[in-house]
């Protein structure tokens, strides 16, 4: 009786393993997804090395602060924008 109890409660453990973060979450870098945040990288780069603008920096500075804050609500919300962008418009409702 003894090692019946003993393996059901060893079974049940496993049910109540949490798992890491990283197998539930996306990875965000700064706090915003990959691509964002190149995109964001690379304009800035581009207009201050190619052009000399450097007050560009506090427009991605604040672009990156509200990318920061539309992720704290949804992680995958530049993931569906980008599907909803190139999905085709197959009725004209």
């Amino acid at each position: 009786m003894a090692d019946s109890a003993d393996n059901s409660s060893i079974a049940a453990s496993w049910y109540e393993l949490g798992f890491a973060r990283s197998l539930t979450e996306p990875a965000l870098l700064l706090g915003v997804p990959r691509t964002p945040l190149i995109f964001n990288g690379v304009f800035a780069f581009v207009m201050i090395f190619d052009f000399g603008f450097w007050p560009i920096l506090l427009f991605t500075l604040a672009a990156h602060f509200l990318m920061i804050y539309i992720c704290k609500s949804d992680k995958q919300f530049f993931d569906c924008l980008q599907s909803y962008i190139h999905k085709k418009n197959y009725y004209s409702v």
